[in-house]
């Protein structure tokens, strides 16, 4: 990085990413087990001790398993966090681990699903549709050494050093990497050359970027780029998900058949929104399916329909650190 960017990050921003390095660091001294126990002891405690987002955590469960007790989204908020945790390691670990020894800790089932899509594709290119589940930056790794050519976009953070970090570790995972902002150019460049171009689509976004449909029966606003892109492209949209085994070292990859989404039709908005629906449904099936997985901490539900409530205390409220 260059002396003029370092120098414009603010002093506790540098502090922060000083100490994401160190901890990267020291992650990869550990053996991986050890690393990954002590994560998840520590994202456990976090919650115990009401850390930051753990309030949003709370709120979102509620949302989702009205007819759960506290005590079963207490268990699963802490273990959610606990996977979080233990993501970070396996992040930290990419750049010292080989091909061969990622293949044996994830193993990959459905291939046979992807093969099809790819054959159906006029490019060869598809969609890979997943969330923040499970180990999202495991998996996308893992599908590069299997031999599956990947392309992600991922968020810009506010912190150049931390993204800088950030970068680096994915990019030794082997995955191609674009900014958000040039979305619609990386995935049609990809799904040309007949890659796949991997999606996260489980963030809020703002109601410029997106439309409303139902996520755990509340609207939730949702990107509308993905569905136009795979609506424009016709390329097949495959949702693609990560579990974590027993043991929580190695992980099971599962391609589910392609989604069936509508063309465009004469109400292109009305397509959009609907195709949006049903990939949003499936990541919702996924969660409920091992809900543990999910980071549950990530305002999902922040931009609400133009007069209706938001669930989430202000920013500053203490109800967000407790």
């Amino acid at each position: 990085m260059r002396g003029d960017a370092a120098g414009s990050v603010p002093l506790r921003g540098r502090l922060l990413a000083l100490a994401a390095r160190a901890l990267v660091g020291l992650v990869r001294l550990l053996p991986r087990q050890a690393a990954l126990d002590v994560a998840g002891r520590l994202g456990r405690a976090y919650v115990r001790l009401g850390g930051p987002r753990t309030g949003v955590g709370r709120v979102n469960l509620r949302i989702a398993f009205p007819e759960w007790t506290e005590s079963q989204r207490r268990s699963v908020l802490a273990d959610s966090f606990a996977n979080l945790a233990r993501s970070f390691v396996e992040l930290a670990l990419l750049g010292r681990e080989d091909a061969e020894q990622l293949r044996r800790l994830v193993s990959v089932e459905g291939l046979e699903h992807l093969e099809k899509a790819r054959q159906q594709s006029e490019t060869g290119g598809v969609i890979g549709l997943s969330g923040h589940f499970g180990s999202w930056e495991l998996l996308a790794a893992a599908m590069v050494a299997h031999g599956l050519p990947v392309t992600l976009v991922e968020r810009t953070r506010d912190n150049p050093q931390i993204e800088e970090l950030v970068r680096s570790l994915r990019g030794q995972g082997g995955s191609e990497l674009f900014p958000r902002g040039s979305a619609a150019r990386s995935a049609l460049r990809a799904l040309r050359e007949g890659k796949i171009f991997a999606l996260l689509y489980d963030q809020n976004c703002s109601r410029e970027e997106g439309v409303f449909v139902p996520f755990f029966g509340r609207l939730a606003c949702t990107r509308s780029g993905p569905p136009r892109i795979a609506m424009h492209t016709g390329a097949p949209v495959l949702p693609v998900f990560a579990e974590r085994l027993a043991g929580g070292a190695r992980h099971r990859v599962r391609i589910h058949p392609a989604l069936e989404l509508l063309p465009a039709g004469d109400d292109r908005e009305a397509a959009i929104r609907e195709n949006a629906r049903r990939m949003t449904r499936v990541i919702e099936e996924e969660i409920r399916r091992i809900p543990d997985h999910w980071i549950w901490g990530h305002r999902r539900w922040r931009t609400q329909p133009k007069g209706e409530p938001k669930p989430y205390p202000s920013r500053r409220g203490r109800s967000l650190i407790r």
